[in-house]
């Protein structure tokens, strides 16, 4: 698969090459069109997420607010490509290398002005089914497939992992590259404390460095101090700063 760029009006549209049908979505989003939403995923200061109907066919929209919401963040656009764009860029590759078990995005639509994101959409194709507690070995196997291919989820719990009627599909990851091991690890410590009694009983940690680093930063996390500083910043986020 190749990712295509339109140029239209303001904005930039990125599709790949077997989505052209998609452009004229791109185009509507660009131009505030009303579009078809048949439920809400979620809506905050920080994303905006939702199932939407478009010829006939479910896609998942998605708007990552905080990105040109917080003035920090918003300048710091002008060095990189944006998490929409990123997103698509990296799933794609991910997908082209055989882990097609990723939810695949289609369309990306920005919209910069003194070269900073203003506004930006991201466009999935929808999966249908239950959550990743419906067959957590399967969801352990693809955790592990991501991480063999040098990258590693971020939000590494059952509700990102859909059981479908053609099996597993990996959801709300950006695919990012795992510099150490240190964020693989981390996937399946989220895991471990927050979801599975017997974690052992599913998988095999390397219990290395990198693995006790894991642990240790997850029950710090957890301390109260550190609870209350992040409800802090997160009060803080709201109001628009990146604390």
């Amino acid at each position: 698969m190749e990712i295509l760029k339109k140029n239209y009006k303001e904005w930039k549209i990125y599709y790949l090459d077997e989505q052209k049908n998609l452009l004229d979505l791109g185009k509507k989003l660009a131009d505030e069109e009303k579009i078809e939403e048949v439920q809400v995923f979620k809506e905050s200061q920080r994303n905006y997420v939702s199932k939407i109907k478009f010829n006939n066919k479910y896609y998942v929209l998605k708007s990552p607010r905080n990105e040109y919401r917080i003035p920090q963040r918003r300048a710091g656009t002008l060095f990189k490509e944006g998490e929409a764009l990123a997103t698509l860029k990296n799933i794609t590759k991910l997908r082209n290398r055989g882990l097609t078990e990723l939810v695949a995005p289609l369309l990306v639509v920005v919209r910069r002005t003194k070269g900073m994101i203003k506004e930006s959409y991201i466009v999935f194709e929808y999966a249908e089914g239950k959550d990743g507690t419906e067959n957590i070995p399967e969801m352990i196997k693809l955790g592990l497939k991501m991480h063999e291919l040098g990258v590693y989820h971020g939000d590494f719990n059952p509700s990102n992992f859909i059981w479908t009627k053609d099996g597993m599909k990996i959801i709300d990851t950006q695919g990012k590259k795992a510099w150490t091991p240190f964020k693989q690890r981390y996937d399946f410590i989220t895991l471990d404390h927050d979801n599975i009694d017997d974690f052992e009983s599913y998988a095999e940690h390397k219990k290395d460095f990198w693995y006790y680093l894991a642990v240790f930063t997850k029950k710090y996390k957890r301390l109260g101090f550190v609870s209350n500083i992040k409800k802090w910043k997160k009060k803080k986020r709201d109001k628009g700063w990146k604390i």
